[in-house]
Order: C-alpha cells, then sequence, then structure tokens
C-alpha cells in the first residue's frame, strides 16, 4: 500500500536529518577559569527499540529491503515502539580574563549550537500495515492509536554568565527554528472486508507541521543552565552537575500547516491507492485530504522548545585515583521520551590516556553499552566514544552514535 508506505516514510525520515545537544557522558570536573577556552561538543545518536538498523539505514540511505529483513524487524515489534534521534554539536567560548559588573571570580561565555531531535512512537500494525500492505490485514482491524511524532530542528546562539571557580553557568539563547513537527493520533482503526473493496476508518488525530525549504520559519528564546555542586562522598566530597538546556519558547510567524481529523469514514468498490491519485504527500493536490474530509489551515503559534535535564555524578580527570565511577539520569520533560539511566566507570590507564564504559537504559531504545577513550593533555582534552558498541559495528543492534568532546584552553 504506498500511501501508507509514503506516511511513515516521511515520518522516518523525518528523524533521520544529517546532523550531529550537550548530553555527554561522562562529564568532567573542571580547574578554576584562569585561561580562555574554546569547548566543542558533538553527539549523534540514533535509537530504537524494535526496528533494527540495517532496515533503518537501509531505508533511508538505499538498498532493497526483503521480507527477510522486514521479518527480522517486524518480530520484534510490540504493541508500543519508538524511534529517536538526538544530535547536535555546540561551541562555547569561555573569556577566562573576562569579569561581570567588576567581579573577578564571574566571566563571560558565548555559544552556538545546532540540533535536531525526532521521536516517533508507534504500534506494531502501523509497521505491518506500512511495508506488508493492506493485503495483510484483510479482514482484519488495524490499530493507529497513540501513534505519536515529533521532530523539531533549530539553531541557537547565546551569551551566558560563568562562575570561573566551577564553572557553573547561566546562558540566554536567540533561538532560530528550521523545522517542527507535531503528530498525534488519538484514536485510531482500519477495517477491511476479504477483498479489501470495503473499509472503514476511524481517525481522531491532529498534525502540526512546517513546509518549504526555508532555513527560519520560527524565533524563540531559550536557557541553558549548567550547575555544579559538591556534596559529600565517603571520606571525601564529589561533585555533580546539573544540566538544563533549551529550556524556552519559540513563535512559528512564517505559519504551520495544521491538520485534523475526528470522524468515522466508509468507503468502498475502490483500489485503496485511489485516496492518493499519485500525489505527493500534504502536497496541493493530495486526495486522501478531501476523500476524509480532513480540515487544513495554517496557524502562527507559539511551541515549546525540546528542552531536558539531566543530573549526574561527574569525574576528576586529574584526580590520583585511577578508577571512579559516574552515573545519572537524563530526560525530556517536555518531550514523550522515557528517561534515560545511565552508569560507568572511568580509569586512568595513564596520565594522559583514559578509557570509560557505560550501561545506559531508556530513552530511544533498550539497555546498550558504551565505551569512550580521553586523550587529556596540559592544554587540551579530547574524547570520543559511543554510547552504543554493537549497534555502532552491527546491523544487528537497534540503536548507534558517535560522542565527541574537544576542550582548548590558552592564553594566559
Amino acid at each position: 500500500m504506498k500511501s501508507m508506505k509514503r506516511i511513515l516514510l516521511l515520518a522516518l525520515t523525518a528523524v533521520a536529518q544529517p546532523v550531529i545537544a550537550q548530553t555527554l557522558f561522562p562529564s568532567y570536573i573542571d580547574s578554576a577559569i584562569h585561561q580562555s577556552q574554546i569547548e566543542i561538543d558533538g553527539v549523534a545518536e540514533l535509537g530504537a527499540t524494535s526496528l533494527k538498523r540495517e532496515f533503518f539505514n537501509t531505508l533511508v540511505f538505499g538498498g532493497f529491503i526483503d521480507d527477510a529483513m522486514k521479518g527480522r524487524s517486524f518480530s520484534h515489534h510490540g504493541e508500543v515502539n519508538r524511534l529517536g534521534i538526538n544530535a547536535n554539536t555546540e561551541v562555547r567560548y569561555i573569556h577566562g580574563g573576562g569579569r561581570i559588573l567588576k567581579r573577578d571570580t564571574v566571566t563571560w561565555m558565548i555559544k552556538g549550537g545546532y540540533t535536531t531531535i525526532g521521536n516517533l512512537v508507534y504500534g506494531q500494525d502501523v509497521f505491518g500495515l506500512a511495508f506488508y500492505g493492506n493485503e495483510a490485514y484483510l479482514n482484519d482491524k488495524v490499530l493507529l492509536t497513540n501513534t505519536r511524532l515529533d521532530v523539531m530542528q533549530f539553531q541557537k546562539i547565546g551569551f551566558g554568565i560563568v562562575n570561573k571557580k566551577d564553572k557553573s553557568s547561566i546562558t540566554l539563547n536567540v533561538i532560530n527554528v528550521q523545522n517542527y513537527v507535531d503528530g498525534y493520533i488519538r484514536k485510531g482503526t482500519l477495517s477491511q472486508n476479504e477483498d479489501g473493496s470495503a473499509v472503514e476508518l476511524d481517525l481522531h488525530g491532529d498534525l502540526k507541521t512546517t513546509t518549504g525549504s526555508s532555513l527560519n520559519k520560527g524565533i524563540g528564546l531559550g536557557v541553558d543552565v549548567d550547575y555544579r555542586l559538591r556534596v559529600p562522598w565517603g571520606k571525601t566530597t564529589t561533585s555533580f552537575q546539573i544540566l538544563v538546556q533549551n529550556i524556552g519558547l519559540a513563535y512559528m510567524y512564517d505559519g504551520l500547516k495544521s491538520y485534523s481529523a475526528d470522524s468515522t469514514y466508509e468507503y468502498s468498490g475502490f483500489a485503496f491507492d485511489q485516496l492518493t491519485s499519485g500525489s505527493e504527500l500534504f502536497g496541493d493536490n493530495f486526495s486522501l485530504l478531501d476523500s476524509l474530509n480532513i480540515e487544513h489551515k495554517t496557524v502562527k503559534k507559539l511551541v515549546g522548545l525540546p528542552g531536558y535535564i539531566q543530573v549526574m555524578k561527574m569525574v576528576d580527570p586529574e584526580s590520583a585515583k585511577p578508577v571512579q565511577s559516574f552515573f545519572g539520569i537524563r530526560m525530556y520533560p517536555t518531550f514523550n521520551s522515557v528517561p534515560q539511566l545511565f552508569a560507568g566507570a572511568y580509569w586512568k590507564a595513564t596520565t594522559s590516556f583514559h578509557v570509560s564504559a557505560s550501561l545506559t537504559y531508556g530513552g530511544f531504545s533498550g539497555i546498550r553499552g558504551g565505551l569512550f577513550l580521553t586523550l587529556n593533555r596540559k592544554q587540551w582534552m579530547w574524547m570520543l566514544g559511543t554510547e552504543d558498541i554493537f549497534g555502532s559495528i552491527s546491523d544487528k543492534g537497534y540503536s548507534e552514535s558517535l560522542v565527541t568532546r574537544l576542550i582548548w584552553k590558552f592564553g594566559k
């Protein structure tokens, strides 16, 4: 059924834009700021609970999807399945010699970043209908209820205040929204007779999406907070980080295409693909909108940014301890995703070469193991790793990720 394949392909590719949030772990305790610094963070994470990486990569980047490949992914689908991407890069400049309001303990920072984040929640029937066609569901009912798609792509530039002693900071950012999608099927069922000539569709849902190729469709303000605190830890103390990013609102002045359906529809005596008439999804001539009496209009409105909160125990690269622990939780309170729990160990193999390993559960995928390598020198530090070793090297995995951080200290 070409129309349903087109719908799901739109959803999958919407959350797979080519991109690279400061959601890295482990996070490092920094010494007091005496020099200017440039910091670059990058994360590219694709996660799924049921869709194998071989299937997703073939679907997006091209190739042949045979029945065996479809079967391997379909058999792992349950009532609730997730597919998501969290990918961005951020560059920060901290002025080591600066001060604010004549206070030598406080300096300033500027930052810029690019983010794409997407989350698709769907049932097994959505996958089956899209990739096996309506013939697989003749004389049967397809459940579409609770299908959810959220996507936002944006850039930010901000100015912040930094505590020189522990690098706690607060930043106000100007946000440029490039793309936005918010879709939710509150209730949806599709029923067919034995030969597919009679269809009953019960559809109650909404979709709001940006259109066009413009790079600026909305503007907003967001706040980032990085708070470090010392807490008792055994016979000594350690540092915890509370990281809050992208909390704010954006006004979609370019307008969102809004589609709304709240009815039951019955059709008979037609071929299913006649509904689409070969037209592009959401195009001006897409006949499914008229066939289903779906209301569509353009709206200008405020939308929330996909903010997240991360709380974690940090590690100290300068500590004399050869092994340290780190752990924490990451969540998106304004996004429809599962909180992510993580824990790991940090090993100083040599003075300059450090290795970290982690276990993570939640977010867009299940349990996975990560590995991170760090080169730590006096004036610079570089970390490179992945939150999912198996998924990053095997098509049989359900996620893949690449994380990196570079810190360069310069000047007096």
